[in-house]
């Protein structure tokens, strides 16, 4: 098993309703690709360990890098 760990700062405030939104999206597209892991979010900003096979991780981690909703992500 492959994991990969970020932090990262939302763009704007994320309510509690965007973040169910956000996870329940996550969460469906993850089981497909065979992804786990745990999402943090305090005052704007983002914790997010991710795992699973190797290639899914970093294919998913690149899409995050991409997602204009937050910036500065660090590995």
């Amino acid at each position: 098993m492959f994991f990969l760990v970020y932090v990262s700062a939302a763009v704007t405030w994320f309510s509690t309703r965007d973040l169910e939104g956000l996870l329940a999206r996550s969460r469906a597209r993850n089981a497909v690709a065979g992804i786990t892991g745990l999402l943090l979010y305090k005052d704007g900003n983002f914790m997010q360990v991710i795992e699973g096979d190797e290639a899914a991780v970093r294919a998913l981690a690149t899409r995050i890098a991409g997602d204009l909703r937050h910036h500065g992500m660090v590995t």
